[in-house]
């Protein structure tokens, strides 16, 4: 059995429609029910897309689904492919997701009907294909970035909301050192904005954020402050204002770290400044609460949040 408590912890946190009061209260005396999967699979893609709907996705072609904030769940498996891990999904609405694999083959499934039926749309045998995430800045453009493939990078964007999909010139963008590559723990390491502000984080040799401004026309690589090494680097991005934005990370092999494992960039991801202070250790996912004006950060060992942008954090009672 695989419980759902952690994403249920999203969906409180995500649909807290009040201020700083509200959200911490919501953290420290949270009312928490557990649920199960069989199969006991790995669960690490999640979107919430308001305060009533989420799905999940996992190993073992797993996907589950709330329309009422998780008060009850439907479990599934995306068109009986058990042998893939969706590692990140991305909710349109109540009945329309779209979910990417991790590993090879790669292949991204989309639903309309509330997972009922899954539609194959993207598929590449590549042996070195890893997908590590995938974002959308409406419901037609979206990005899927996988680890270098024989010295590039491999990026492929959908103008029609994911039901095809075409490769990003690799002479476009930066070529990977060595060591580089991204993570796939939580599908946050790449964020899409509207404004046509497209980030992705790496790790490995360095710590880089992979960037574009123009809707994934041109890119170049900044190098991050974060710490950099292996199992070190980004693992996630988060949009945390009109041209501002949070990257987290650390090393999963090392969970208890609390140095360098946040940064903030105000002008598009261009620079980046670490925080003042750091979160408890290592962190595979960083939100931003807007209406609390709060940036959450979970990872193995719980969930911290600041309310003062790193200058202090706080952690919570959830793990």
């Amino acid at each position: 059995m695989k419980n759902l408590t952690y994403f249920f912890y999203f969906i409180v946190l995500i649909s807290c429609s009040g201020g700083k009061e509200d959200l911490v209260n919501s953290l420290n005396n949270a009312d928490i029910t557990e649920y199960t999967v069989e199969g006991e699979p790995s669960l690490r893609g999640v979107d919430v897309l308001n305060d009533k709907v989420a799905w999940i996705s996992g190993s073992k072609g797993t996907f589950a689904r709330t329309v009422n904030a998780g008060k009850t769940w439907q479990v599934g498996k995306i068109n009986n492919d058990t042998q893939l891990d969706f590692r990140d999904i991305h909710a349109f609405s109540d009945i329309s997701a779209i979910a990417l694999s991790a590993g090879s083959p790669a292949r991204i499934y989309k639903t309309n009907d509330g997972g009922l039926t899954w539609t194959l749309n993207y598929e590449n045998s590549d042996s070195l294909i890893f997908f590590n995430s995938f974002d959308f800045c409406d419901s037609q453009r979206g990005i899927a970035c996988s680890d270098p493939i024989r010295g590039n990078f491999l990026f492929i964007k959908t103008q029609n909301g994911g039901e095809t999909w075409d490769t990003v010139d690799f002479n476009a963008i930066p070529k990977p050192l060595y060591p580089e590559g991204g993570y796939a723990a939580s599908g946050t390491s790449v964020v899409y904005s509207t404004n046509g502000v497209i980030l992705y984080g790496t790790g490995g040799a360095e710590a880089r954020v992979i960037r574009s401004v123009d809707f994934g026309k041109t890119w170049e690589a900044i190098k991050s402050p974060l710490k950099a090494g292996e199992s070190y680097g980004i693992y996630s991005i988060a949009k945390i204002g009109s041209n501002s934005y949070a990257i987290a990370g650390g090393s999963w092999q090392k969970i208890d770290e609390a140095m360098d494992n946040i940064a903030v960039s105000d002008d598009s991801g261009k620079n980046w400044t670490l925080t003042k202070k750091f979160p408890s250790g290592f962190e595979s996912c960083v939100k931003f609460l807007p209406k609390a004006k709060v940036l959450i950060v979970s990872g193995t060992i719980g969930v911290d949040y600041s309310a003062n942008m790193g200058e202090t954090w706080i952690k919570t009672k959830l793990k």
